[in-house]
This record gives structure tokens, C-alpha cells and sequence, in this order.
């Protein structure tokens, strides 16, 4: 644990670039907390203070029941229930590290900041402790510098090493010079297209903005045009390495099952269409991304395509974390509700030998039961979500998580939509 006012502390504080006023502000929102030595914990820690920007935290109803086991598929696709705090299964693989991931944050909207500082501290308290975080975009609301500040006073109490990428909050959706530039002040030390090794993985991050449909800007273009110049150097540089790739950036490839299009569809045709070959070319073991807010998995190949729920309450959301488990033949992931009153929201899936055959054939399997469960896990507690579910055209659904780049049925279903809400 990073004790407020120890040295290392002060070196995290000092490595993120809070200043004075900074570090006032981190001393004022990140509370700490004693070392856990009976394993881990996932009730939040007390506080001592309110954060700023945090308004008071109202009661909250006891979340539905999630059945423990949730389905079973065959050839390696399971999703189970799991205790936090559980150990891994005895599968007789070797855990050769674990790492988390955030999405989302969105520091300075209602309550996120204290629900981002949660998960802080329930990282804080993982044994073992994860060999590092990434965070998945939109790190602020509105990227204000009172935002930056409030985000890195936070920050600075993570024990692991921590890797951001920008989001829509952060840049925008059409960057200019300006956001992007001020994007690289606050953070120079994750200037995209960046790589950096962990055991058997290469992970790459990437400014995910610059390549959506709503961008216009020239200043862009020719941003986006390097980073990708780029990007093929470090992909095919980890690749001769023999490496394990993991991708990681913001706004995801695949368009979205949701009723806006500024939503569902967000990559222009052809960086969608090369950034498929570029996902086959280098062999790339799977992409991590945000942005919808939601708990979405599919594959591209080989690719796992996995899209994190995120920390932010933003569209009645339950803030969790994705604590990752890397073995040598592939990646089990754990979705963590750390708060108690949502514990029950937390599930364990096997991803070994998982690839786009194998989930289509465990999507077109899947019941009516099954179906809604895993409609549940995707929206991550939101209200109305089961009510939704019995009146939307499930059998078009399953159709796009088959084929989710078909978007001509995506359509239909949110038209659908639209006539029932």
C-alpha cells in the first residue's frame, strides 16, 4: 500500500506530474488504508474526508440475484460465479502474472471520483498484487485541469504501475492539435501509439479517436496517419519477438447494439477494414477497449475483442474492475464488483482456447436462460435491463453477437427499441 506522506508516494505524486496544488488535492481525496495480510478485501475503505467534486453518496437498493454458475460452453468458453477474493482454478496451468484494467473513470461527473478511488483502493489491497493497470479512456468528464488534478490525485495512491490511453472525454471525438497536444502535456509518458513488455505480453496503447467516423479535422488526418505508421513498426517489432500482443485503446472497432449512432457506429469503413487485417497480420491475442460502458465480448479470428464495463455510475452502471490472469496458453479474466452491496455481480470467465468459431457456436447454443443472463452480465446492473430484455427481439440480438460488423440487423433491433421505450 502507498502510505499518504511516504516517500514512494510522494515519487508516484512526483511521477505524475502533480504539483503542489496537485498534491493537496491527491492528499484530500485518497484515502489510505492498512495492509490487508488475510488476502483480499473488497469492501471500501473508510473515509476521513469527502473528495472534491463528490456530492454526498445516497442509499443504494440491494442489486438482483445473479445465479452463481452462470453457463457453461463447450470447447473452453465458461462463465462462473466467483467469490472476489476467490483463488484461481486448479487447472494446472501456471499464473505467470495478472494485471487490471479500468475503463471509464470519467473524473468529475457526479460521484466517479469516489467510485474511482474504490477501485483504487480494491486494488491496493489484491495479493498477489497485479504486475500493472491500464485504463481504457475517458479518464475526466471534461478534461478540465481541475479534472487532470482530481484524476492524478487518485492515481497517485496505486501501488501497481499504471498505462492510460485517451477517450472521447479526454480529446474529443474529432481531436484537434490543441486536445491532443494538451492530452500529451498532462500525460507525455503516454504519447500513442507506446509499447511497453510484461512476462509473455507485449501490450500496445493506442489513441482509438483518430480513427473514428466523426473525425474531420485535417490536424487529425495527419495524426492518425502517423500513429498508425507507427503502430506497424511496434506491432511487427513485438511480433519478430515472438511476443503475445494485447492491444488496449478507447472507442472499439465493432459497432455497438445501442439506439444512437453516435454510439453504435463510430470507425470510418476503411481504418475498420485495415485495422481487421492489421488484428490477422500480427497475430494479436486480444483488444481492450471502453467507451460503451457495457460488458461486451466477441472475437475477430483469433482476436478476443473484449469491451470493459466501466467505473463510472454514468447510465445507472455498478463500477467494477477486470482483474486478468495470464497462463502460457492464453488469458482467464475475473469481472470484480468491489462494492459489497454488488459483490454478487462478480463472475469469472476461461478464455483458454476461446476464438470466433468456438463463441458463435457457445452464442447460437445458448437458451432462452442463458441468453438473459449473459444480457445481464452486458449491462452491468443497469435498471431496466431484464424488463428490456423481454421485449426486444432476442433472436436478432444473438445475431449480432455472432456477427457484429453485420449492421443492417443492429439497425432493425434499435429501431425496435426505440418503438418500446
Amino acid at each position: 500500500m502507498v502510505e499518504r506522506g511516504s516517500s514512494a508516494y510522494r515519487e508516484q505524486a512526483r511521477r505524475l506530474g502533480l504539483g503542489v496544488v496537485g498534491a493537496l488535492l491527491c492528499a484530500l481525496g485518497c484515502v489510505a488504508s492498512p495492509a490487508d495480510t488475510t488476502g483480499v478485501r473488497w469492501a471500501p475503505p473508510a473515509r476521513t474526508s469527502p473528495s472534491p467534486l463528490v456530492p454526498p453518496l445516497p442509499p443504494r437498493e440491494a442489486p438482483p440475484q445473479v445465479p452463481g454458475r452462470v453457463s457453461t460452453a463447450p470447447e473452453g468458453l465458461r462463465f462462473v460465479g466467483r467469490e472476489a477474493a476467490a483463488a484461481w482454478p486448479e487447472d494446472g496451468r501456471e499464473t505467470l502474472l495478472t494485471f487490471v484494467q479500468l475503463s471509464d473513470t470519467h473524473v468529475g461527473r457526479g460521484r466517479d471520483l469516489r467510485a474511482f478511488e474504490e477501485s483504487v483502493a480494491a486494488i491496493n489491497r489484491l495479493e498477489p498484487q497485479p504486475a500493472f493497470v491500464i485504463i481504457t479512456g475517458d479518464l475526466t468528464d471534461t478534461f478540465s485541469p481541475r479534472e487532470v488534478l482530481a484524476f492524478k490525485g487518485a492515481l497517485a495512491a496505486l501501488q501497481a504501475p499504471v498505462w492510460v490511453v485517451p477517450g472521447n472525454h479526454d480529446e474529443g471525438f474529432d481531436p484537434s492539435d490543441r486536445s491532443i497536444r494538451f492530452f500529451n502535456k498532462h500525460f507525455p509518458e503516454y504519447v500513442t501509439p507506446y509499447a511497453f513488455d510484461a512476462g509473455p505480453l507485449t501490450l500496445v496503447g493506442v489513441d482509438s479517436q483518430l480513427f473514428n467516423a466523426r473525425r474531420r479535422s485535417p490536424v487529425s488526418s495527419a495524426f492518425a496517419d502517423a500513429q498508425w505508421s507507427k503502430l506497424e513498426e511496434v506491432l511487427a517489432s513485438a511480433q519478430q519477438r515472438g511476443r503475445r500482443i494485447v492491444l488496449f485503446h478507447h472507442i472499439p472497432f465493432y459497432p455497438s447494439w445501442e439506439p444512437h449512432k453516435g454510439v453504435r457506429r463510430m470507425w470510418d469503413d476503411a481504418r475498420r477494414e485495415a485495422w481487421r487485417g492489421l488484428l490477422a497480420r500480427y497475430g494479436v491475442e486480444a483488444e481492450l477497449t471502453g467507451h460503451f460502458h457495457r460488458d461486451e465480448l466477441y472475437a475477430e479470428g483469433q482476436t478476443l475483442l473484449l469491451n470493459a464495463p466501466p467505473i463510472s455510475e454514468k447510465f445507472g452502471r455498478r463500477p467494477s474492475l477486470r482483474l486478468f490472469r495470464v497462463t502460457a496458453e492464453g488469458l482467464t479474466l475475473r469481472q470484480v464488483y468491489f462494492r459489497p452491496e454488488d459483490a454478487g455481480w462478480s463472475y469469472e470467465v476461461d478464455l483458454h482456447r476461446v476464438d470466433e468459431g468456438r463463441l458463435d457456436a457457445w452464442t447460437l447454443g445458448l437458451d432462452t436462460t442463458a441468453l438473459r443472463e449473459h444480457w445481464m452480465r452486458r449491462q452491468t446492473g443497469s435498471a431496466g435491463a431484464a424488463a428490456w430484455f423481454e421485449r426486444m427481439d432476442r433472436e436478432r440480438w444473438r445475431r449480432h453477437l455472432v456477427e457484429p460488423l453485420e449492421e443492417a440487423d443492429a439497425k432493425k433491433g434499435l429501431a425496435q427499441r426505440r418503438r418500446i421505450r
